[in-house]
C-alpha cells in the first residue's frame, strides 16, 4: 500500500514537472511569434492602403492632366476665331463634350462675364450674375493659371442647377478684328470619375477614399448623402490637424487607419480611411490557428508526460483494469500481462482463478437449469395422475350402472390422450396433436359432467402441421372447468380457437362462460403466484406459461383476462415455426 502511493506520488511530480516546462516553453514562444506577426500584418496593411490612395491620387492626377489638355484645345480654337466661324468653334467644343460623360459644359466669357463660346444653347443669366461668382472672380487676373472650385449648385442658368466642379482660367482670345482679348474659360464637370476613382479604391470591406480642399471642406466623399443627412459624421477634425501623412485614430468606437496625401494641380487633398479590425482580419485568422497550435502542444504535452510518468506503474495498471473488467462480469478470457517477473506471476495466478471461476460458473447454470425443468417435468406429472384418478373413478362408476358404452367411449378417449401426452418422449408435437389431444380430454369430461358443457374447436386446416410444444391447452381446459364451469347452474361453453395473430406468431385462444375471476385473483394468476391460493387454482396456468417461456422465451407465455358472472379468456401465443424443420430438429 505504501509502495503504490509512493509510485502515485512520483507519476504526478513528473507530470507536473515535464508539463509546467514544456508548456511554458510553448507559451513564451508564441507570445513572440504573436507580437511579430502582430506588427508584420499592421505594417504591410499600412503600406498596402497606402499604396492603394497613391494609385488613386495617381489616376486623380491623370485625370486632371486630361482636363488641361481639354482646356488647352479650347484656348487654341480661342485664338483661331478669325479662321472658323463660332458656330464651327461650338461645334469642335461640342464634340468633345460627346465624347466624354464627365464634362457637364465647356464656356468661354469675357471679362464682364458675356458669353463668347458655349456648348449649350440654354439661355445665360445676366452678365453681371456671372462674373460676381467665385470660379469667375478667383481666376480674374491670373492668367495662365487654373483654379479647381469645389462641389457647387452653377448658377449659369436660370432653370438649371447642376452639381458641379468648375475648372477655370483665364486665357487669350482673338477678337472679331483680329486683336487679342481677354476672356474666361470654364469647364464644369460632374462627379461621375471622381467617384469612380474612389469606388475602385478597396480600403477593406468598409474603408473609403475621399477628397478636401485646401480649406479643408469636403470636394467629394462616397458617402455624401448620409453626411448631408446626418446619419454619418466624418473625422474631418484629425484629417485638418494632420495635412499630410499617416496616423491612427479612434472615431466613433472604431480604429481607423487615415491616410492623406496631395493631389498634384488642384490644391485638393485625397483622404484614405481603413478600419484596424478589417486590416487586422489575418491576425484574427492567425490568432485563431496559434491558440489551436498551443492548445494541441499543451494536450500532447500532458499526455507525454503521463505516458513516461505511467511507463513503470504501467504494467499494475493493466492488472487492475482487468480486474475491474472481471468484477464487472466480463469473463470471457483469462487475464495476462506481461511486464517484470512478479506481475507475470500475479497474471497467471489471476487468470487461473478466473478460469475456476468461469467453470463454477458455467456448472451454477447448468445445474439451475436442470433444477428447473426437472421441477416443471414434476408438476406436469402431478397434474396427469389427479387426472387420471377422476378419470377411472368415473369409469368405475359408469361399470357399476351398466353403462358399457359411456365406459368404451370414456376408455378410448383416455387411450388416445395419454397416446399424445407420451409422444414417444418427445416435447415438440403439432397444433393438430395438440388440439385431438384436448378433445379427447374435454370428450371424457364432458362424458363427466353430462349436461354441463359443451365445446366448440376450430382450427384452420394450413395451421395444423405448424409445431408446439405438447400439453399447453389441456391445463387451461382443465382450470376452465374446475374453476368456473363447474359452478354454473346453466350450460357451459367452452371456445378454443388457433389462428395467426401477426406473421411470426400463433394466437390460441380458451374462451369459456364460467363464473369468472375477481380482480385479486386474476392478478396473482397473472404475476403466476397461485402457490398461495388455497384452491391450487392457477397451479397449471403457472405451469403452461413457464414451459412455454422456457422454450420460446419471454416474449411469449399467457394472456389472461376475466370478468365475475361472465367468463375467461386465456390467450396462448407461441412463435409459429416451420412445419418441417422444427419438428425434424425435435426429432434428432
Amino acid at each position: 500500500m505504501h509502495k503504490s502511493q509512493q509510485d502515485r506520488s512520483i507519476k504526478t511530480i513528473v507530470t507536473v514537472a515535464i508539463a509546467v516546462v514544456s508548456i511554458s516553453f510553448t507559451l513564451l514562444i508564441a507570445t513572440i511569434l504573436y507580437h511579430e506577426f502582430s506588427n508584420t500584418i499592421r505594417e504591410n496593411a499600412t503600406v498596402s492602403t497606402r499604396e492603394i490612395v497613391r494609385q488613386v491620387n495617381a489616376n486623380l492626377s491623370y485625370y486632371i492632366n486630361d482636363i488641361i489638355t481639354v482646356s488647352g484645345y479650347a484656348r487654341e480654337l480661342a485664338k483661331q476665331t478669325t479662321q472658323y466661324s463660332t458656330d464651327t468653334i461650338e461645334g469642335k467644343l461640342k464634340s468633345i463634350l460627346a465624347s466624354r460623360q464627365d464634362i457637364v459644359s465647356l464656356i468661354l466669357f469675357d471679362m464682364e462675364g458675356n458669353k463668347l463660346f458655349s456648348t449649350s444653347q440654354a439661355p445665360f443669366r445676366d452678365a453681371k450674375d456671372i462674373s460676381s461668382q467665385q470660379w469667375f472672380t478667383r481666376a480674374i487676373g491670373g492668367e495662365g493659371n487654373f483654379y479647381f472650385t469645389g462641389p457647387h449648385v452653377q448658377q449659369l442658368f436660370p432653370s438649371q442647377y447642376p452639381w458641379v466642379i468648375t475648372y477655370s482660367q483665364q486665357i487669350s482670345y482673338t477678337k472679331q478684328d483680329g486683336e487679342l482679348g481677354q476672356g474666361l474659360l470654364l469647364i464644369d464637370m460632374n462627379f461621375s470619375a471622381v467617384s469612380e476613382l474612389c469606388q475602385s479604391a478597396k480600403l477593406g470591406n468598409t474603408g473609403y477614399v475621399y477628397f478636401i480642399d485646401n480649406n479643408g471642406k469636403i470636394v467629394y466623399h462616397p458617402l455624401q448623402q448620409l453626411i448631408n443627412s446626418n446619419i454619418f459624421n466624418e473625422d474631418l477634425e484629425a484629417v485638418n490637424n494632420h495635412i499630410f501623412g499617416t496616423f491612427t485614430s479612434n472615431f466613433e468606437g472604431r480604429e481607423r487607419l487615415t491616410i492623406i496625401d496631395t493631389v498634384n494641380n488642384c490644391r485638393w487633398r485625397i483622404v484614405g480611411v481603413a478600419f484596424m479590425d478589417e486590416l487586422m482580419s489575418g491576425l484574427e485568422q492567425f490568432t485563431s490557428v496559434m491558440i489551436f497550435l498551443v492548445l494541441f502542444c499543451i494536450i500532447v504535452t500532458i499526455l507525454l508526460a503521463r505516458v513516461v510518468s505511467s511507463w513503470i506503474s504501467r504494467p499494475i495498471k493493466q492488472l487492475e483494469k482487468l480486474m475491474l473488467s472481471v468484477e464487472n462480469g466480463n469473463l470471457s478470457a483469462p487475464p495476462h500481462v506481461g511486464g517484470n517477473k512478479e506481475v507475470a506471476a500475479l497474471s497467471l495466478s489471476f487468470g487461473m482463478m478466473i478460469q475456476r471461476i468461469r467453470q463454477l460458473m458455467d456448472d451454477i447454470v447448468k445445474s439451475q437449469e436442470m433444477k428447473r425443468k426437472f421441477e416443471l417435468d414434476a408438476l406436469q406429472a402431478k397434474i396427469n395422475p389427479h387426472f387420471l384418478y377422476n378419470t377411472l373413478d368415473s369409469v368405475v362408476w359408469m361399470a357399476e350402472q351398466g353403462n358399457t358404452e359411456g365406459v368404451i367411449k370414456m376408455i378410448t378417449a383416455l387411450a388416445k390422450l395419454f397416446r399424445i401426452s407420451i409422444s414417444k418422449g418427445h416435447d415438440i408435437i403439432t397444433l393438430a396433436e395438440e388440439i385431438e389431444h384436448v378433445r379427447n380430454y374435454l370428450i371424457i369430461q364432458q362424458t363427466r359432467y353430462q349436461g354441463k358443457f359443451e365445446f366448440s374447436i376450430d382450427l384452420p386446416e394450413d395451421l395444423e402441421k405448424l409445431p408446439t410444444i405438447k400439453l399447453i391447452i389441456q391445463p387451461i381446459v382443465e382450470n376452465a372447468i374446475y374453476h368456473g364451469i363447474k359452478y354454473l347452474q346453466e350450460m357451459g361453453h367452452i371456445d378454443i380457437t388457433v389462428s395467426r395473430r401477426k406473421p411470426g406468431a400463433i394466437l390460441i385462444q380458451i374462451r369459456d362462460n364460467g363464473i369468472g375471476m375477481d380482480e385479486e385473483t386474476l392478478d396473482n394468476i397473472l404475476r403466476f403466484s397461485a402457490s398461495h391460493l388455497p384452491d391450487g387454482s392457477g397451479i397449471g396456468v403457472k405451469n403452461v406459461h413457464q414451459r412455454v417461456q422456457l422454450y420460446y422465451g419471454s416474449d411469449f407465455g399467457l394472456e389472461i383476462s376475466s370478468e365475475m358472472d361472465v367468463g375467461t379468456l386465456v390467450n396462448i401465443v407461441i412463435p409459429e415455426g416451420n412445419p418441417l424443420s422444427q419438428i425434424k430438429v425435435e426429432k434428432k
